[in-house]
């Protein structure tokens, strides 16, 4: 079933960091003077601005999100953006916006719109602990909710 979808903008909420799944990251402490113990994991939840979800950007990561936060990926996998709709049991509702109509999910809209030859594509898409989804060359996985953030992991989907 394929439905239209109306974009509204939402404030981001407070986001927690993003980590990628085959790099370092490297923490920078806001002030400044060392910090006296260790900075905890991003992870291990971390308050973050939505800049800490840069790692994400090529579509291969690993970040603790909450209903609200907003995702950059590089338009070259098809998908703009990721937004975090909401939470519910062990389920998450995603939006996107980007260029590719490859999408698997539960729920599944899009809707794309043409000019000049230049094509959008905007949907949403539900993906919980036991159901993966795709969003272009982007695989999505949700390994755990925990009251208002779960786990999601990106990484490169595999080609069909």
């Amino acid at each position: 079933m394929t439905a239209l979808l109306a974009g509204c903008g939402e404030a981001p909420a407070r986001s927690f960091a993003a980590v990628p799944v085959n790099r370092p990251v490297t923490l920078v402490p806001v002030s400044s003077s060392p910090p006296a113990t260790p900075a905890p994991s991003p992870a291990a939840g971390l308050s973050a601005t939505p800049s800490d979800f840069a790692g994400c950007r090529d579509g291969d990561c690993e970040a603790r999100v909450r209903a609200g936060d907003t995702i950059p990926i590089d338009p070259g996998l098809g998908v703009d953006e990721i937004s975090v709709v909401g939470l519910r049991g062990d389920a998450a509702r995603i939006a996107f916006t980007g260029t590719s109509t490859v999408v698997d999910g539960a729920n599944t809209s899009i809707s794309r719109s043409c000019y000049n030859d230049r094509c959008r594509v905007r949907g949403a898409l539900t993906i919980s602990t036991s159901r993966p989804g795709r969003i272009g060359d982007v695989g999505l996985r949700l390994t755990r909710v925990e009251g208002d953030s779960a786990l999601l992991v990106l990484q490169p989907a595999a080609g069909e």
